[in-house]
């Protein structure tokens, strides 16, 4: 991609995995897709949507008649906005994550997609229209994020987290992050809820996503990179103090 620009298109029934090096947001305006980011996979319906970072590989599909709105932002920007104005967009693609149009910006999105199909031809009105849509977005989750500021973790959100990141090395600090809490607040809360530390529910969901990797084929090193150990000799030593045996017996157990 060489601008900012936005793009309406109908998903083939047949699925589709790639990555790309740009930021993508991906807004479903009729109709029902199945997404799969990382890892994670969810059936979005209309008025619901995507973040895609750039690099981030993900799969697709369209279930029956649909249309979604795409909208493209290079990494690094081009003529398209300021290097300020990307900097402030850009931190909506900090992590990958799914999300639900509020009513009004499900209008507006509708509303823009008719002006991109009436004028398919106009780089000018697809840039706008991109642009607009980028910024609302981004308030809306502002806005949903500084309501859940303080307030109780939310444990289920904090897992789609996790899955749609963990392949990425997420971090504690990351999670604190995601709460708007300190690291130590974090931690605090955290034990509170679930009795462990943020630490070990983190190892746990990495050893959860290493032996389902395994299972369906790939090599250590690959799972170990895929499940965000920071290398395979990390994982296998987590690996067999937790579960007892290494990686690749617990591989050829399977066989």
């Amino acid at each position: 991609m060489t601008k900012l620009d936005s793009d309406i298109l109908s998903l083939p029934s047949e699925a589709s995995a790639h990555d790309h090096d740009y930021h993508q947001l991906v807004v479903v305006l009729d109709g029902n897709t199945d997404f799969d980011i990382q890892g994670k996979g969810k059936q979005m319906h209309m008025g619901e949507g995507c973040i895609l970072p750039s690099e981030n590989s993900h799969a697709f599909a369209g279930l029956g008649e649909n249309r979604i709105m795409l909208v493209n932002l290079p990494v690094p920007p081009q003529k398209a906005i300021t290097d300020e104005e990307y900097e402030v967009v850009s931190r909506l693609f900090d992590q990958a994550a799914y999300f639900q149009l509020n009513p009004r910006l499900q209008i507006l999105a509708s509303a823009l997609s008719g002006e991109l199909q009436q004028y398919p031809d106009d780089p000018m009105l697809a840039r706008a229209c991109g642009n607009t849509l980028l910024s609302a977005v981004r308030h809306q989750i502002n806005n949903q994020s500084k309501t859940i500021r303080g307030k109780h973790l939310d444990i289920d959100k904090l897992d789609q987290f996790i899955e749609l990141n963990l392949s990425r090395r997420v971090h504690i600090d990351q999670l604190a992050n995601f709460c708007f809490l300190s690291v130590s607040q974090f931690h605090e809360r955290f034990k509170e809820k679930t009795g462990i530390t943020p630490h070990q529910y983190l190892m746990r969901k990495r050893l959860e996503r290493a032996k389902h990797l395994l299972r369906e084929g790939f090599t250590p090193i690959q799972v170990a990179e895929m499940s965000g150990f920071s290398s395979q000799s990390a994982m296998t030593s987590v690996f067999t103090q937790v579960l007892g045996v290494s990686p690749v017996k617990f591989q050829k157990s399977l066989l």
